[in-house]
């Protein structure tokens, strides 16, 4: 498994949130398996998403986030600007 990080600056979280769930099915057929959302406890406007996708659909998957349909996506959520991003392996999981 792969891990996209990608650190969204939002104008309002229900907005954003809206269109992520919306984008599920699109992002799924470009190889997501799933994502998480964090957003840090003294900043409403930072969104930071976590997705898995399968290795062998990475590069479809980072294709698809490139894309001007991707792009059209972000502005409609009210992101921002994408702060940062990267592609990321587990190398640990510990319980505790």
């Amino acid at each position: 498994m792969a891990y996209i990080y990608a650190e969204h600056e939002i104008e309002d979280y229900g907005q954003w949130e809206r269109h992520h769930e919306d984008n599920a099915d699109r992002r799924a057929a470009h190889g997501s398996l799933g994502t998480q959302a964090f957003r840090p406890a003294d900043d409403e406007n930072t969104v930071v998403v976590l997705q898995e996708v399968a290795d062998d659909r990475l590069a479809e998957a980072l294709s698809y986030y490139d894309s001007e349909a991707f792009a059209e996506t972000l502005e409609s959520a009210g992101v921002v600007s994408v702060a940062a991003s990267a592609v990321l392996a587990k190398v640990h999981e510990q319980d505790a």
